[in-house]
């Protein structure tokens, strides 16, 4: 068939094309008239700045102020935002099921006295959602708009997601602060007293023992793990009102130093549910993670910077590494790292597979330090080197002997110096990983 004879073909298939793409345009749009027809309220989730939620002679109201919802009754406290934007979104997106129309009699709808009442203002106009009795079928609710005589349908998940309790509206922050107001952070486990004092953006020293090295990375960890933990349950009580609590000895005290004040948290006894904690100032007893002060103690327990090297990586141009006698020398390139062996050969590895080994090398931690060398006949069975682009050392390892579980080893990193045990497994990991890097196609 000729070029030409397909064209009256193509004429029709561009046809049909266009029909299917307007007949399709034209049922979205139909779709969505139904669907906006069908919107009980017409707002927009921003728009709500109060809210009441009312069972009966219980009334809980919400205030939005400068973003942030306030709970003003029963009680005077934040919020949950994440909570309030599921009620906002099902509010802006409620749809009846089904348009009962006027009705003359409330009562049989379970709507003269309904069960939950939701009133809110939008833009200084006032709305009100009554739900009432279940439809039959029991997967809707009855309900009715402003003072509207007609009666709808709404969907079961709609009312269960508007109908939340006191509890589920609190805001469930356990601790509320920002790292960077923080001026110190007291830590009291049982046998350890920590008091750590912020020195810089995300740098701090132990006070009373300042030449101890401090994992930074551990002592923001931390940080993350208490602005993480969130309330469980809100206990009605204080610490004294119970010895269950297990707050008269606490298993954990954290003080967070702030230029307004301190804000502390004591951890007491662990249930099924949670552990029980005790905020202050704010004098509550809540039940927060069970593992809550587990993680505070292991955290604890490694803020001690037992790496030998702790990078920076970013700086690491040539590595040499191997048995004295038989080093491997990587250089890095614009697009990778060109390894040369003892004997000459070449190997070409992708930069991320050294810098996974180098990386892996940071993370090696010591059991403790030792005086010196210990006595005896040793010798150096392994050497690792590392510089940056001007060819400045960075650090250097000697290996210098092994026994059990145990491997000796002497650091260099500027004019520092320590001599260390390590784990031999770990230790022996790592140096498989710097194996491959020497091995072509590994």
């Amino acid at each position: 068939m000729t070029p030409r004879k397909l064209i009256p073909y193509l004429a029709m298939f561009l046809i049909l094309v266009g029909v299917y793409l307007g007949l399709n345009w034209q049922q979205e749009r139909r779709e969505a008239r139904e669907s906006e027809a069908k919107k009980v309220f017409e707002v927009k989730e921003a728009e709500v700045g109060e809210l009441v939620l009312r069972r009966g002679k219980d009334e809980t109201r919400l205030v939005k102020k400068d973003n942030e919802w306030l709970l003003t009754k029963p009680l005077d406290t934040k919020a949950d935002n994440d909570i309030m934007a599921s009620v906002l979104t099902t509010l802006a997106r409620l749809h009846q099921e089904r348009d009962l129309g006027e009705v003359e009699d409330l009562k049989p709808f379970g709507l003269e006295a309904p069960s939950l009442e939701v009133e809110f203002m939008v833009q200084g106009k006032p709305h009100k959602l009554a739900i009432g009795a279940k439809a039959p079928g029991d997967q809707s609710y009855y309900a009715r708009k402003d003072q509207e005589k007609r009666a709808l349908i709404i969907g079961m998940g709609d009312k269960d997601s508007l109908d939340r309790p006191i509890t589920a509206l609190r805001d469930k922050t356990l601790l509320t602060f920002s790292p960077e107001q923080l001026k110190a952070v007291k830590i009291k486990t049982p046998g350890t007293v920590v008091h750590l004092e912020k020195t810089g953006p995300q740098t701090w020293r132990w006070v009373g023992q300042e030449k101890l090295r401090l994992r930074q990375d551990r002592v923001e960890a931390l940080l993350r793990q208490l602005q993480m933990a969130r309330v469980k349950e809100f206990i009605n009580g204080s610490p004294k009102d119970s010895p269950s609590f297990g707050l008269a000895k606490p298993q954990a005290e954290v003080a967070l130093v702030k230029e307004q004040g301190e804000v502390s948290l004591a951890l007491g006894a662990k249930t099924a549910a949670g552990i029980y904690a005790f905020l202050a100032p704010q004098g509550r007893v809540v039940l927060t993670d069970a593992d809550l002060a587990g993680q505070i103690a292991r955290t604890v327990s490694s803020l001690e910077d037992r790496r030998l090297w702790g990078g920076p990586l970013v700086e690491a141009r040539k590595v040499v590494w191997g048995a004295p006698d038989k080093l491997w020398t990587a250089v890095k390139e614009k697009n990778d790292w060109k390894i040369t062996g003892p004997d000459g050969q070449e190997v070409r590895q992708p930069t991320v597979k050294v810098e996974t080994g180098l990386w892996k090398f940071t993370q090696l931690e010591y059991r403790r330090l030792v005086p010196a060398i210990t006595s005896g006949a040793k010798k150096e069975s392994f050497r690792l080197e590392i510089y940056d682009e001007a060819g400045k050392p960075l650090m250097s390892l000697e290996e210098w002997g092994r026994a059990g579980d145990r491997v000796e080893v002497r650091t260099r990193t500027g004019d520092q110096s320590l001599v260390a045990l390590m784990p031999n497994k770990e230790y022996q990991e790592w140096q498989g990983e710097m194996a491959k890097l020497a091995a072509p196609g590994k």
